[in-house]
């Protein structure tokens, strides 16, 4: 799952990603968050019931949101996350 926002902000999308990954992780999926950084969070966390978050360097140009085409800058680094973790289906919530 790839969104701009989820934990430690709260919100919406937010619960609605954690709401998601817990069901998934639930029903025998293997299920990775990749997020924003936000502060001193950064890298690769372990949240409840073994949800795999990776907290990217991207930078936000407006309230925690980053644009699109600033992704693609970290896309070699978005590749490694997905061969790495054996990644088959990914769904992403953007701001449009």
């Amino acid at each position: 799952m790839v969104c701009d926002f989820f934990y430690p902000r709260l919100g919406g999308v937010e619960m609605h990603i954690w709401s998601q990954a817990q069901c998934l992780l639930a029903m025998g999926h293997k299920v990775v968050v990749v997020t924003s950084a936000v502060g001193a969070r950064t890298g690769v966390r372990w949240m409840t019931n073994g949800l795999k978050v990776y907290y990217l360097p991207l930078l936000p140009f407006v309230d925690g949101n980053t644009l699109p085409t600033l992704g693609l800058a970290y896309f070699p680094l978005f590749r490694k996350i997905l061969y790495r973790e054996g990644i088959t289906v990914v769904h992403v919530h953007q701001v449009c």
